[in-house]
């Protein structure tokens, strides 16, 4: 069974105060735009970049993979660095840590050549990936970030990115750490985050900062309200941490908390009498339009107790389940039990 409810809820967040010269807050699971300025003015991103870069890295499925670093993987490199040498070892799982957390530009590229053979090819599946995400005003020239050859991109597209980020676990529990020990040569080293949101606010679960001279300061967030998550991106913003927490305030207002218990009833076989009720929680937070999917037993059998899980129930919004509830009895059933009488009876 699935119920469709339908919230009818402002669509903007009043934010004129904000330092960013681009911004966009969207909501993860609908992809509905909360706030808005400049969204669609493309400009550089810098080391927001390694969200794409990372994301391709955990879909491959090759994270345990070891690396050995060569040279081709350090050419042009420069600024932030986990400092990898050509002849090191080193893990794929380690080099996403090391880009994500420390942003290393070594470690970016040291993943896109292993991955593809050269930057170059590596390059073109960003772009591929970024078409099929429907990121249609970005160009992505290195996976590092570094300013190089028209590399740009929009905060709209890079809202989409991160709402794509999202919904990779593997890249989730990376972008949450505010720090971590990476092991190069069998020799272990702690990498920091450099995501100070991460540590204000544990609701912050990610995702990724940037600089250069050229794009200024750049900042991809991702924050868990209930079972929904709100993407906040700013470009060239002096003042970012700030702006996400404005931001983000701002945007929970606009959603509405859902705490309720809807309820069920089931055939029942064998037993002393034909059904018994169930029921399942509903407590999320969500803005938009929401389903929810109920998946249960066509019947149960006597006996059953109170309490006993009989199915779940899924909230989504769009296509993503963003809260699973265990659906259960709220009544016993006892066996039907047979007497003489009703043998007399047939």
């Amino acid at each position: 069974m699935i119920l469709c409810i339908l919230l009818l809820l402002p669509s903007f967040v009043y934010a004129d105060d904000i330092s960013a010269d681009a911004a966009v807050v969207m909501d993860a699971g609908t992809g509905q735009v909360l706030y808005s300025r400049n969204i669609d003015s493309q400009r550089p991103m810098a080391s927001t970049t390694k969200l794409m870069t990372c994301l391709l890295a955990c879909e491959r499925g090759k994270l345990s993979d070891t690396v050995v670093i060569t040279e081709e993987m350090l050419y042009g490199t420069e600024g932030s660095m986990i400092y990898v040498k050509a002849g090191d070892r080193i893990t794929l799982f380690d080099l996403v840590r090391g880009a994500m957390l420390a942003s290393g530009n070594d470690a970016a590229n040291a993943i896109a050549v292993y991955l593809a053979g050269s930057v170059k090819d590596f390059v073109a599946l960003m772009n591929q990936r970024a078409a099929e995400i429907g990121m249609l005003h970005t160009k992505f020239v290195t996976p590092s970030g570094l300013d190089k050859g028209g590399h740009k991109s929009t905060a709209y597209d890079m809202a989409l990115l991160a709402a794509q980020a999202v919904q990779n676990t593997e890249l989730m529990q990376i972008a949450k750490l505010t720090a971590c020990d990476i092991t190069i040569n069998d020799k272990p080293q702690t990498i920091y985050n450099h995501n100070k949101l991460l540590s204000y606010d544990k609701n912050f679960i990610g995702l990724k900062t940037g600089y250069t001279k050229k794009a200024g300061r750049c900042l991809v967030s991702a924050y868990q309200y209930g079972g929904s998550v709100i993407i906040v991106v700013t470009l060239s913003a002096p003042d970012d941490w700030n702006d996400h927490k404005t931001l983000v305030s701002r945007a929970k207002k606009w959603y509405k908390r859902i705490d309720k218990t809807n309820s069920v009833t089931i055939s029942a076989v064998g037993g002393d009498k034909n059904c018994v009720r169930a029921a399942y929680p509903v407590k999320c937070c969500c803005i938009g339009e929401y389903t929810v999917r109920e998946y249960y037993y066509p019947f149960v059998y006597a006996p059953l107790s109170a309490g006993q899980v009989v199915g779940r129930a899924e909230v989504y919004l769009g296509n993503t389940s963003v809260y699973t509830a265990e659906i259960k009895t709220t009544e016993g059933l006892s066996q039907w039990q047979i007497t003489k009488s009703d043998y007399k009876n047939s």
